[in-house]
């Protein structure tokens, strides 16, 4: 069976042999009921901000600059034509120009969030969002799926930055964007063609280092979180070309791979709805993605896009291949000379969902956050505490 047909399995391969952290989150049957009857009934709000500091986590799309500070072979956000669109040069961010993260600090009226790696002061809005970052370190992701990610600065070391620089510190007043992270566990594993018993292996493994993560950000004091659910990967070009003989869902996405990222964001939410049991006096919003997605794809003329499934830079593609190629048999260091990748894009990514085959635009960015802070089907609970400080 390969790894395709395999995948489809996932749901059944899931209830019958899942590891131990996953039954512990599983077993949380009321924390679900309690974060659904948190979400029906919300209270009301006033706005506390200005929030210090605004900090976040997360993986390349969440990343303001941090990767392109490290020893990362594949830094590719550190060339045009990233960031042509808004910065007008590349900033190391992983789109055309912003990230979801920044269109939040806009909604806030602040500036945009630093790289914790040029930060200039402790105790500041800072952003510890690593492109590339895993949730699961080497030594677990070879134990899981036999993959091994280029990046060191995994969940674990963010959150190592994150002690450095505010333990000790006053965080009620703070504000954490926790954003997607994990995704890249399942990235190189699915580029690998693993089989599907490896890909679900590594479920329970990132929901529980997010798990983790969350108690430890909780455990310093922090009162307000924002946690963002998984993209819908089954919808995004690298996939669809991977994948181009297999099972399409109704919204043209690979079913195999959505099964992936909808499982995700199904014990995430258990989580959040226990980690909100644990702590009553703790305002946790859940921003979700795939659902934010999925509306515009099947809306694409109310947002202005025209393109919903090819990217606009196509030349990230073969990028993204290479990077992943020391998990397919090939050298991970052995970059194809610069002449050999397409470097141009479309010359209207505004009119595009996906920017590079794996990101998207500056402007699907802006859409999904704008639906997150105005939409109560795509945040829980709504409204929140982030509704009167950004409805302006």
């Amino acid at each position: 069976m390969n790894m395709i047909q395999s995948s489809i399995a996932v749901s059944s391969l899931l209830g019958s042999a899942r590891p131990h952290a996953l039954r512990r989150v599983s077993t949380r049957l009321s924390s679900h009921v309690l974060f659904c009857l948190y979400s029906s009934a919300p209270p009301s709000f006033e706005c506390s901000a200005p929030f210090a500091p605004v900090l976040a986590f997360g993986d390349s799309t969440t990343d303001t600059g941090n990767q392109i500070h490290t020893n990362t072979p594949f830094a590719t956000a550190a060339s045009p034509p990233y960031g042509m669109t808004f910065f007008h040069e590349p900033t190391g961010r992983y789109s055309d120009g912003r990230v979801m993260l920044d269109f939040l600090c806009t909604a806030l009226k602040i500036d945009f969030l630093p790289p914790h790696l040029t930060r200039s002061s402790q105790c500041a809005n800072e952003n510890f969002a690593v492109a590339g970052a895993t949730a699961n370190n080497n030594a677990e992701l070879q134990s899981i799926a036999n993959v091994t990610s280029l990046t060191e600065d995994t969940l674990e070391v963010q959150l190592s930055w994150f002690k450095n620089d505010l333990q000790g510190h006053d965080l009620s007043k703070a504000l954490v964007y926790f954003g997607e992270i994990g995704g890249n566990d399942y990235n190189y594993a699915l580029g690998a063609m693993r089989p599907a018993n490896e890909v679900q292996a590594l479920l329970p493994a990132v929901v529980e280092k997010i798990h983790n993560a969350l108690e430890t950000i909780l455990e310093s004091g922090m009162k307000k979180v924002v946690v963002q659910g998984q993209f819908p990967m089954g919808c995004i070009a690298i996939y669809l070309r991977l994948f181009n003989n297999t099972q399409l869902d109704s919204n043209g996405c690979v079913s195999s791979v959505m099964e992936i990222s909808n499982q995700h964001n199904r014990l995430l939410r258990d989580v959040i709805g226990h980690v909100q049991k644990i702590h009553p006096d703790l305002d946790i919003i859940f921003f979700d993605t795939t659902e934010a997605y999925l509306h515009i794809l099947r809306n694409p003329s109310l947002y202005n896009f025209n393109n919903v499934r090819d990217p606009c830079y196509t030349g990230g593609l073969e990028l993204l291949a290479l990077a992943n190629a020391g998990n397919t048999g090939g050298s991970a260091t052995a970059a194809l000379p610069p002449h050999n990748i397409n470097m141009t894009s479309c010359t209207n990514p505004e009119n595009y969902i996906g920017w590079d085959g794996i990101h998207l635009t500056d402007a699907m960015y802006g859409a999904m956050m704008k639906l997150f802070l105005t939409d109560a089907r795509f945040t829980s609970p709504f409204p929140n505490f982030l509704t009167p400080c950004t409805n302006h």
